[in-house]
């Protein structure tokens, strides 16, 4: 008989300690057979209490040994980690890279953080991971728990995974498409996040590669912010990052035009050209929801009293209203 025809057979198993069937939550993780005839499963329960786990065993273990005719059942439990059901999954894209996106998604973390809500951010841009740079966490080592559960790193209240803690010092993340949806699954499915996060921005590579394909895969209701800078050259790649995006079903909120100017003695400079921006929103059918100004800075996390933070603070302000 082959697995998967035992994982069907069990979907129908109840979890006391939630009222959910394994099947409803996707509690079956694993299922093996080993050398004696023996069933080898992995379940998620929402408690691991030993009065839920025993009727779980005991459920199972009729299906298995009566039914299925096989000699035993083992079954490791693992305690499910429960995300807020109504977390919200902002991707911040953009067409190239060298647009300040990393930056774009701290600074609206921060802002929305300013604005009260609980925030996470996924690192999810493999190969030009920059988030722990940013954020201040050069050099954390995620840790895990009993269940190989991770242990986000956190600062300032903001709680972060990035795939730089998965290699060593100085070394680039070497992956084709499988790996990258595994990768994928440790920050959306294996991480123990905070239960009462509000927002999930998740920092994605530039371009239109795998990772932007398999995002459907872990948050189906994720929505989309495209950063650009002025130059015609980055909005006509942005451009085509957004319809990519609109091919995928994905719901674009808006564009961000970062870099957009260099204030100097009240006067605005355009120092990399005008209106790019604007021109994605247009293409896109979308709204410009920002520009951004060039800030010099040594720690590019704005306070509230800078002009870049209250920009950021109204950028936060717009994005609630449309998600």
């Amino acid at each position: 008989m082959k697995v998967e025809e035992i994982k069907k057979k069990l979907l129908n198993v109840m979890d006391p300690s939630s009222n959910e069937s394994l099947g409803e939550v996707d509690a079956i993780k694993h299922v093996g057979i080993d050398d004696n005839n023996t069933v080898i499963l992995i379940v998620e329960v929402a408690d691991k209490a030993t009065e839920y786990t025993k009727q779980i065993q005991r459920d199972i273990a009729k299906i298995v040994k009566l039914d299925l005719g096989f000699a035993g059942v083992k079954i490791e439990f693992q305690k499910r980690k429960t995300r807020n059901k109504n977390a919200k999954t902002l991707l911040i894209a953009s067409g190239k890279g060298g647009v300040g996106k990393s930056t774009v998604t701290a600074n609206l973390a921060y802002a929305l953080m300013r604005m009260g809500k609980k925030v996470a951010i996924i690192d999810a841009d493999i190969y030009g991971a920059n988030m722990p740079k940013i954020l201040g966490g050069v050099g954390h080592q995620l840790l895990a728990d009993a269940d190989n559960k991770v242990f986000p790193f956190e600062v300032d209240g903001i709680q972060m995974v990035s795939t730089e803690y998965l290699v060593e010092k100085n070394r680039a993340l070497m992956l084709r498409g499988p790996m990258l949806g595994k990768i994928l699954k440790i920050f959306f499915e294996d991480t123990l996040w905070n239960e009462e996060i509000d927002y999930f921005l998740v920092d994605l590579p530039p371009g239109t590669g795998d990772v932007m394909m398999d995002i459907k895969n872990f948050s189906e209701d994720a929505k989309m912010v495209l950063v650009t800078t002025p130059q015609e050259s980055a909005a006509h790649i942005a451009i085509k990052a957004g319809y990519a995006a609109k091919d995928l079903s994905q719901d674009l909120l808006g564009v961000v035009e970062n870099m957009s100017y260099y204030e100097v003695n009240g006067e605005d400079h355009f120092i990399f050209g005008k209106g790019g921006g604007q021109k994605v929103a247009d293409e896109l059918m979308v709204e410009l929801l920002e520009k951004l100004p060039i800030v010099p800075s040594d720690k590019p996390i704005y306070k509230e009293s800078d002009v870049a933070g209250m920009i950021y603070l109204n950028l936060a302000r717009k994005i609630m209203k449309l998600y």
